[in-house]
């Protein structure tokens, strides 16, 4: 097992002053690139309502189509229901 590692990594103790760069870290490999940023508070703020935001919008869309769902059911129930008062009946 000759392997070389394929990357540097930097452990930062709690506390201890960096500079910028060590904010980014794009590792590259087999299957592309991957970069982790670390993200100060706000941007963590902002990424978890957008996240939420974009819940919210597909749970909306989702509760809007059962509802379509729903007003079809009631109206293909509701001919069901006629159609037995009148004696229609299949042959």
């Amino acid at each position: 097992m000759d392997e070389e590692p394929k990357g540097r990594v930097e452990i930062i103790l709690p506390g201890e002053e960096t500079d910028a760069s060590s904010r980014i870290w794009i590792a590259t490999g087999r299957s592309g690139r991957v970069k982790i940023v670390k993200l100060s508070p706000w941007q963590s703020l902002i990424v978890t309502a957008a996240l939420l935001l974009l819940l919210f919008v597909g749970f909306t869309l989702l509760s809007g189509a059962f509802l379509v769902l729903l007003v079809i059911a009631v109206v293909a129930g509701g001919f069901a229901y006629v159609a037995g008062l009148l004696g229609l009946r299949r042959r």
